[in-house]
């Protein structure tokens, strides 16, 4: 897992698109030469389609830039599908079954510490999706971005010692150059000195 903490606007969908595609690009078959199954996972499916997906930092900009052919399906589940086969899911964790039944080579959760069933959506469906057995000794990864809160998963996975974890901290001031002057100024104001700040 890698675990990206940081501040509003430091670039977690951005870096979640990127981290998405360069997985699946880097890992298109599992051992058995089937195409990959991935999800792109946000707090409710609406939130998935509009932020990851379709926003502006979103799995569709990172494709078309990258010139890789797709086609998003969004009925009767969304998904998007590559030409090469290969599948994103695009799922809302409204419970914690989210992801029962898939068979995922990896995965991005957004915005973790505001779904309604961290753990359980992790432990009971979505961890035990990730089983893709793939060349070369692959392992099925994950990437997590969202703003810290303090939920027990979050504890969990920042105090691991056993080095699956990755953590990544960050500041919404790490990307001041690129975002509005006037916002920074009132996030200054506003949460300057603070804990949540």
């Amino acid at each position: 897992i890698w675990l990206i903490l940081t501040g509003r606007g430091w670039g977690k969908t951005r870096t979640g698109s990127e981290w998405l595609v360069d997985q699946m690009t880097a890992n298109p078959v599992d051992t058995a030469g089937h195409p990959t199954e991935w999800a792109a996972v946000a707090e409710t499916l609406i939130d998935g389609l509009d932020t990851l997906v379709l926003g502006p930092s979103g799995i569709i900009n990172v494709l078309n830039r990258r010139g890789i052919r797709h086609k998003l399906v969004k009925h009767p589940q969304p998904r998007i599908r590559l030409s090469t086969g290969q599948v994103i899911h695009v799922l809302g964790a409204d419970d914690a079954d989210v992801g029962r039944g898939l068979n995922l080579a990896g995965a991005w959760f957004d915005e973790l510490a505001k779904w309604r069933y961290p753990t359980a959506s992790w432990s009971e469906g979505l961890g035990p999706a990730l089983r893709t057995k793939m060349p070369g000794g692959v392992k099925p990864q994950v990437v997590v971005t969202t703003t810290p809160k303090p939920i027990s998963i979050l504890f969990d996975w920042t105090n691991r010692a056993d080095r699956s974890i990755v953590v990544t901290r960050g500041s919404t001031f790490d990307n001041a150059a690129n975002l509005s002057a006037s916002a920074v100024n009132e996030f200054i104001r506003q949460y300057g000195g603070s804990r949540i700040g």
